[in-house]
């Protein structure tokens, strides 16, 4: 009796015909960007197959979009789950009623030594969707026509400073470099040269004619290099051209010189030999500088 009775439960479960029973999203409440999921159930009698032609392809439909298609069980069990992902595509100016598309689904059936084929519809499926804004915006901050952009971030200021400070340093050294090597370096040069420095001494210098003297004296072997006498002065203004035009005058005041040291007696007026040699030694430190 038992197994009468299982018997009897199993042809009752079996299907004689495919049957879709649908599962449909809410209605309404949708925007744009919304996505919604229809699902599909399908029961199959044995030897019946889906036809896998007959199902969507995902792409758009209109106003909605099928992004994913998910399909469980084969395509010939008895039972069967098709699960659509739509994607709401418009946003329209008023409220408005779109619809899921319908959908076909072909189901092939042995009959006899061929198949049939029939033929499962799920209907089109309304969606309302509703507009992101209204029509027309209350007109108040923030709404309605369009605002000014936003002014742009501020860079920060403290990099571009602390740049432009270097630089600045960066170019004083540098110009004070150049000035040095082109304007100070040779105005110092030359104010330490030997005659620069004798005529800057005698100019300042009150004392006798003796140490007037010594000043040229001085300035004569620091140039030489060595202690220059009357009779070595033709070697030394052989090596120094630019004292060549003042030689006549040299001679002349180093014997001038010689005769007020060794030969008192015999010297010259102090008065005519000490402007004698203020000359010569302001003419010597100009031919210094300019060689």
């Amino acid at each position: 009796m038992l197994g009468l009775a299982l018997h009897g439960a199993a042809a009752w479960a079996a299907v004689e015909a495919p049957t879709l029973v649908t599962t449909e999203p809410v209605a309404y409440g949708h925007r744009l960007g919304d996505v919604v999921e229809r699902q599909l159930h399908l029961r199959l009698p044995p030897g019946a197959r889906l036809e896998a032609s007959s199902l969507p392809v995902p792409g758009t439909q209109g106003a909605v979009e099928l992004r994913e298609l998910q399909h469980s069980g084969a395509a010939d069990a008895s039972e069967q789950t098709l699960r659509l992902r739509y994607q709401v595509m418009r946003s329209p100016e008023q409220p408005a009623v779109i619809e899921l598309p319908t959908l076909t689904l072909r189901v092939t059936l042995p009959a006899g030594g061929t198949r049939r084929e029939t033929v499962l519809r799920a209907e089109a499926w309304p969606l309302v969707v509703s507009p992101l804004t209204p029509p027309q915006p209350p007109e108040r901050t923030g709404l309605g026509p369009l605002q000014p952009d936003r002014p742009p971030p501020a860079p920060p200021i403290a990099p571009i400073r602390q740049q432009a400070q270097l630089g600045a340093l960066l170019a004083l050294l540098a110009l004070s470099w150049l000035g040095w090597r082109h304007l100070g370096r040779p105005l110092w040069w030359r104010r330490q040269r030997p005659f620069a420095r004798a005529w800057r001494a005698l100019r300042s210098s009150h004392g006798s004619l003796d140490a007037q003297l010594r000043h040229l004296h001085r300035a004569i072997d620091e140039d030489a290099g060595r202690a220059v006498q009357t009779e070595d002065l033709a070697a030394w203004l052989a090596s120094r051209p630019a004292y060549a035009p003042l030689a006549a005058d040299l001679h002349a005041l180093l014997e001038a010189s010689a005769a007020h040291f060794f030969a008192p007696a015999a010297a010259a007026d102090h008065t005519a030999l000490a402007a004698r040699l203020r000359t010569l030694l302001r003419q010597l430190a100009q031919a210094e500088a300019r060689a």
